[in-house]
């Protein structure tokens, strides 16, 4: 009787000790002091010295030399000149622009209030709304809302997970591009505000969107300048909200006026680094086959264009389930592995920028033909993304980039329900994987309401599930290094545009080139995915997208918000060069599979 009291004991003090790790790794990688681990940022660099710190204390070896590949990224816009925003009556002090806006100047134009921009593609069967139907905005300047129609209505249909990317501000910029307008000037929704009017003065953030440049001039103003606008009509902010809060319809509307606005700013560059620990493998033929685990550690900052949060600009997003969760798995992982000699070569990699475009993992997969001498080829990658929120189950994404790995997976067994699926969504570091044609696996507990918002916190995390994802991912390992290395699937097909933020949105078939240079203009196809639009239009290797339909394809951003913009169905023209020579084939886009 005392060995069993004893032995359960001890197990519950393992269980106990396993969840305590995760819980405090999460609560440091997500807490205030770390802002948001924006790249760039000195939230980032203490993310980066502490991954170092775990690493080194479980005496995996460096790299080559250092746990640390560097590598250039975008850092900051700063401010070079005269920013400001206002009318000779009514003159915006607290002005702020956009980090990702266009430097110039508009004069003398009109404002035109347009709600929430939104504008759901009329091909949609479900839901219908238009916050600029019937206006003319060309040339102008459209005074935005942040979030959507759900605030303060229950019933709104835009709480449908299909919506979700509407209430983004990128979104919402790129849509008043769409339909012409020459500047935007955002604020925040007044009903989610605690102290309407008076809130906080704009923020600045130097590192929103990533580098990447819209093709109008944009920024933030505060709903007490916007009220003073509205005198003549008797109303405000508030009471416009409340009217589309109240009929679920646009409450649009043109100001009229002679309105300018100016912004100027500079990029600026510097270097971030990813970490990486090495645990040699024990065979002497084996340890050259190496297996990658990974997650990224970087987050959003202050929030920004790929915020989802309705309540503003300016607030830490920290990031707890996205991705501090991730990292802290792949700590663990390679804590438990350090303890024992293992066959072949274990390579963890906490990856930085993956929130501007997979550019961590794209540039370890590129730098690999550097080290692949000293320690082998890359057979496998495992990819731990979003573990932290489990909900009914945990995702296991990417089966079909290797007919070896449902062999490995179907047999375990989980206190927890694990669904296998044989595509992996392309938005997160696998993808620069299995572009190189690398077997990948993807581990995720899925999307949530606090995704990419600031009430993505710590406390919220399911310490003990991760300790059940843990406790599978280890059966899975112990299971590999008994059979032979997984062999890609050459019949794969993702199913998805890489890229494409998570959520719904129509599907082509263009694989991007992550990290790609800053000189190309269009996003560069790494390859077309199986029966794809893409495919069928004639897309290769080494195309460079740079039209979809309406809408001009120059960034990642841009296919995003295409694939958003448009459902399946539509038919669109495709634009594409191909060794300087623009190419143009009409396709139907077909429907995504997440």
């Amino acid at each position: 009787m005392n060995r069993i009291l004893i032995a359960l004991v001890s197990i519950f003090i393992s269980i106990h000790s396993n969840a305590a790790f995760f819980e405090e790794a999460v609560h440091f990688l997500a807490s205030d002091k770390l802002e948001g681990r924006k790249p760039g940022t000195p939230g980032n660099v203490t993310a980066t010295n502490y991954s170092i710190n775990q690493l080194k204390s479980l005496g995996l070896k460096p790299l080559a030399e250092s746990y640390q590949q560097e590598f250039t990224i975008f850092t900051e816009m700063v401010k070079s000149g005269e920013n400001s925003f206002g009318s000779a009556t009514f003159k915006e002090e607290l002005f702020e622009p956009i980090s990702s806006s266009l430097s110039g100047k508009v004069e003398n134009t009109g404002i035109v209030f347009v709600g929430y921009g939104i504008t759901i593609p009329k091909s949609d069967t479900k839901l219908k709304y238009d916050d600029y139907q019937g206006l003319n905005v060309k040339g102008k300047i459209v005074v935005v809302m942040t979030g959507d129609p759900a605030i303060g209505n229950m019933n709104s249909p835009f709480r449908h997970p299909d919506y979700i990317n509407y209430r983004s501000i990128f979104y919402k910029l790129k849509n008043a591009i769409i339909h012409g307008a020459a500047g935007v000037i955002v604020l925040n929704d007044p009903l989610s505000l605690e102290n309407y009017p008076e809130e906080k003065a704009p923020y600045f953030n130097p590192t929103e969107g990533g580098g990447n440049r819209f093709s109008a001039l944009a920024g933030y103003a505060t709903n007490k300048w916007f009220n003073k606008v509205l005198i003549h009509k008797k109303t405000d902010v508030k009471k416009l909200q409340e009217v589309i809060r109240d009929t679920g319809r646009p409450n649009s509307f043109d100001l009229g006026g002679n309105f300018s606005m100016a912004v100027n700013l500079k990029k600026k560059t510097g270097r971030v680094s990813n970490v990486v620990g090495v645990l040699e493998g024990s065979d002497p033929i084996l340890k050259k086959e190496v297996v990658v685990v990974g997650g990224h550690f970087d987050h959003l900052g202050h929030g920004g264009e790929s915020s989802m949060d309705p309540h503003g600009h300016g607030e830490i997003h920290n990031g707890a389930d996205d991705n501090a969760s991730g990292t802290a798995m792949v700590l663990k992982l390679a804590k438990e592995l350090s303890k024992k000699p293992h066959l072949r070569t274990y390579i963890f990699v906490l990856f930085n920028a993956e929130e501007m475009g997979l550019l961590g993992s794209a540039h370890f997969v590129d730098m690999w033909a550097r080290h692949g001498e000293q320690y082998g080829e890359i057979k496998a990658m495992l990819n731990f993304d979003m573990v932290g929120r489990y909900n009914e189950s945990v995702s296991v994404m990417g089966a079909a980039t290797s007919l070896d790995w449902k062999p490995l997976l179907n047999p375990l067994e989980s206190n927890l329900k694990f669904i296998v699926k044989n595509e992996a969504v392309g938005s997160s570091d696998h993808a620069s994987f299995t572009v190189k044609k690398i077997p990948a696996l993807f581990f995720t507990t899925g999307a949530h309401e606090d995704y990419h918002t600031s009430h993505d916190t710590a406390e919220k995390i399911d310490y003990d599930a991760m300790r059940g994802i843990e406790t599978y991912a280890l059966s899975l390992i112990a299971g590999m290094e008994r059979v032979n290395a997984p062999v890609f699937n050459p019949d794969y097909s993702d199913g998805s545009d890489a890229g494409r933020p998570r959520g719904y949105g129509a599907h082509l078939g263009c694989v991007p080139e992550f990290g790609q240079s800053d000189d190309v203009v269009g996003v560069k196809c790494v390859r077309a995915s199986d029966n794809s639009p893409a495919l069928k239009a004639g897309i290769i290797a080494g195309d460079i997208l740079v039209q979809i339909g309406d809408i001009e394809v120059k960034t990642i951003y841009d296919l995003a918000f295409a694939l958003k913009y448009y459902r399946a169905g539509d038919k669109v023209e495709l634009g594409w060069k191909r060794s300087g020579k623009l190419m143009k084939k009409v396709v139907t886009l077909t429907k995504s599979s997440h």
